[in-house]
């Protein structure tokens, strides 16, 4: 059942921006507080596990995108402050995994997602208001990059949608 004024629906139609990939991660990023803000401020136990649900699955696309394409390729520029990043993601991906795993009816489901909300927004904080600027400032061309993360991120949503089709015919 899709909720009106879907966050995921917000973004999901627009195309990535290559020539900039921190335009995507911000994007990512303000679909991250959307979707947190609609989980901790809705008192409709099936909103808050859509909102979840959909919060999960965009933590871990956008996780796996930077881990993979983005904090390596750009690592040189600030290599301890990613090195920060990778720790903070390991926190996140722990979390990640453990509510991947339960339901979100679990009793333990909504504290561990308020901890992930928590270090999630305190990480998506730093990055754009101490990496992303020195980013912009430094001599990269961000087109490769871009280019890489578009690929990426596209085969990541076609294994997905794969693994969605074996499921459904389960």
């Amino acid at each position: 059942m899709d909720m009106p004024d879907d966050p995921i629906d917000q973004v999901s139609h627009k195309a990535f921006p290559v020539d900039n990939p921190i335009q995507a991660l911000r994007r990512d990023h303000a679909l991250v507080r959307k979707l947190a803000t609609r989980y901790r401020n809705s008192n409709s136990t099936e909103v808050k596990k859509q909102a979840a649900t959909q919060l999960l699955h965009a933590l871990h696309m956008h996780s796996r995108l930077e881990e993979c394409v983005f904090y390596p390729r750009v690592r040189r520029v600030e290599p301890n402050l990613i090195a920060l990043f990778e720790e903070e993601h390991l926190e996140v991906d722990d979390l990640l995994a453990t509510l991947q795993g339960m339901s979100m009816d679990a009793p333990a489901a909504r504290p561990l997602m308020l901890q992930m909300i928590d270090a999630v927004l305190s990480h998506i904080e730093k990055e754009e208001t101490e990496l992303f600027p020195q980013l912009q400032h430094a001599v990269i061309d961000m087109t490769p990059i871009g280019l890489e993360m578009q690929a990426f991120e596209a085969n990541l949503v076609h294994m997905q949608a794969q693994l969605s089709e074996r499921r459904a015919r389960r």
